[in-house]
């Protein structure tokens, strides 16, 4: 059965955003690197560096919930996410030594190993022509990482399809405008949804007209559900456990074409 909608929010990482070669990019991004600059002798080192310096890190363990393949993988790929949330400074230090010209081909080239989803154009592509509202609502770790948002939906050319950015860390408007109402607001309690329905309600949206789509089980079907959004949760990249609570699960984006 077809569910009715007009607006859509995305989670961002393991949804949107393809998050699988990110360890691999950062690896192969030294290399570039060293080579470009002619140290290509250090690149061994730097690359064990970059390992030292990403097991210092510590990740939430709900990041992890419901991931019961590739584990050690996944426990890497939310260290590294941690650094690039609050380590930057210590990576550019420890791993760049400080050195302009490598932070600078760093900064460049840091988002090309970074890829969207399959099939994410064609379905924003088909949401759009049914003139269904579409958004990004997410939890980003850090002030920068939300920064970073808007400049990977321009790389990929999916800044048109989207209208606005919601995140814990405030909320990027259609115009560019921050909204700093939603800062401090969480999926994991589900303060986010709560206050979102209620802004959807004051422009004469009800949250079950409103559909989440993500690959959590809880943050971002269960508390959505809980909320009164229908939620889909995503399989395509990260293999969580499925949520009784989802109202319909797809292992491809192109799959939200079947259900709206």
């Amino acid at each position: 059965m077809n569910i009715s909608i007009c607006w859509c929010g995305f989670d961002m990482g393991g949804t949107v955003m393809n998050p699988t070669k990110n360890y691999q990019g950062w690896v192969e991004l030294i290399n570039e690197i060293y080579t470009e600059l002619g140290n290509p002798e250090v690149i061994n080192e730097k690359v064990a560096r970059f390992d030292e310096l990403i097991a210092e890190y510590e990740y939430d363990e709900r990041l992890m919930d419901g991931i019961e393949h590739e584990i050690e993988f996944w426990k890497r790929h939310y260290r590294l996410k941690r650094l690039q949330e609050t380590g930057m400074q210590k990576f550019f230090s420890y791993i760049l030594d400080n050195y302009q010209d490598a932070i600078e081909l760093f900064r460049e080239r840091n988002f090309g190993f970074l890829k969207p989803a399959d099939g994410l154009k064609e379905c924003l592509t088909y949401l759009k022509n049914k003139r269904i509202s579409v958004n990004i609502v997410s939890d980003v770790g850090s002030e920068e990482m939300l920064k970073s948002y808007p400049h990977f939906l321009s790389l990929f050319g999916l800044t048109p399809y989207f209208s606005e950015i919601i995140t814990n860390y405030g909320r990027i408007k259609k115009n560019g405008n921050m909204d700093l109402s939603y800062k401090g607001m969480n999926k994991t309690d589900g303060a986010i949804y709560k206050k979102l329905a209620q802004d959807l309600l004051d422009i004469g949206i009800h949250p079950s007209q409103a559909l989440i789509i993500g690959d959590r089980p809880v943050e971002d079907v269960d508390k959505a559900r809980e909320n009164g959004f229908r939620a889909v949760q995503f399989t395509g990249i990260m293999k969580r456990r499925v949520s009784n609570a989802a109202d319909y699960v797809i292992s491809d984006l192109r799959g939200l074409k079947k259900i709206l």
